[in-house]
């Protein structure tokens, strides 16, 4: 009997110790004093993020990711919905371009969501948007504008799954820009330290 009393409470720990694992934030650490550095954003949609990029003359551009269906149709219903969290499904890169930082923090703030900054390697910033442009410059061929999101979206050759969502994507860029990632990502609940 007191076996049984000691998995119990075993397995109370263990479950309590992966929920705050799982609830607690990712934490972004970006580069200490990167060359030439320019301001990036990461946007906190709830389950979901995006990457913000400057491209020059105080413009913005901004990356998303995620299923064809559910994302880029807005096909939100259960069937997709369970298809995009349990199966391979069709992803999608998304973007949309700000005339400025303004524009974008308008945006943010009409919709109560998050917006994080970091500071980053203009050349890093200038490699990864090159990559992020020919990705989507590859499929446009399959564009649609998204009138709810405001993004202009094509299919993407990488797969949609649970475990490569939106905020993995993210995570996977960030780390192209040097940064390190911290902690449990499968939705967007990020925080930045600064080393």
């Amino acid at each position: 009997m007191g076996l049984c009393r000691v998995a119990k409470f075993a397995s109370v720990v263990i479950v309590s110790i992966l929920l705050v694992w799982v609830l607690s934030p990712a934490i972004i650490v970006p580069p200490a004093d990167p060359v030439e550095a320019v301001t990036i954003y990461v946007t906190d949609y709830g389950w979901h993020s995006r990457l913000v990029l400057p491209t020059g003359n105080s413009k913005l551009i901004q990356y998303a990711y995620g299923d064809w269906n559910y994302f880029a149709l807005n096909q939100q219903d259960l069937r997709n919905g369970a298809a995009a969290l349990l199966l391979p499904t069709q992803g999608t890169l998304g973007r949309r371009k700000f005339s400025n930082i303004a524009e974008l923090q308008q945006i943010i703030q009409q919709h109560d969501h998050s917006l994080l900054s970091l500071e980053i390697s203009q050349t890093k910033v200038i490699q990864l948007l090159k990559l992020l442009d020919e990705r989507f410059n590859r499929n446009v061929a399959t564009s649609i504008e998204n009138f709810q999101t405001g993004l202009t979206l094509v299919k993407d050759n990488q797969e949609y799954t649970l475990f490569h969502n939106s905020n993995h994507e993210i995570v996977k860029w960030l780390k192209s820009l040097d940064c390190q990632i911290y902690g449990f990502v499968m939705w967007a609940n990020f925080q930045v330290k600064h080393s």
